[in-house]
């Protein structure tokens, strides 16, 4: 029992750190218009819409554990601060192809 609280902890604070890193770069998107880097302000709009949907799910009933279900399984869902970094490098050798 202790090391599933453990690791319901660990995954709260992975949640909690990626929901941080979500809002600095939502903060950085008028500078990235500013700077004309629209490529990246729109993956960010593409994040927050993500993000979005995954707390509209979140407000339904049972929606926590469909929610983390989605975190952990489904890598085209998941928002940006939520992946890793080879799956990162995967979707872009397949969109440059």
């Amino acid at each position: 029992m202790k090391k599933q609280i453990k690791k319901m902890n660990r995954f709260a604070r992975h949640i909690g750190k990626g929901l941080h890193i979500e809002f600095k770069e939502t903060a950085a998107i008028p500078s990235l218009l500013k700077h004309r880097e629209y490529k990246k302000a729109g993956e960010q709009v593409l994040d927050i819409a993500r993000m979005v949907g995954l707390s509209v799910i979140w407000v339904i009933p049972g929606g926590a554990v469909i929610t983390a279900m989605i975190v952990k399984f489904s890598h085209k869902s998941r928002p940006s601060a939520f992946r890793t970094e080879k799956i990162i490098e995967e979707e872009t050798d397949i969109s440059s192809s």
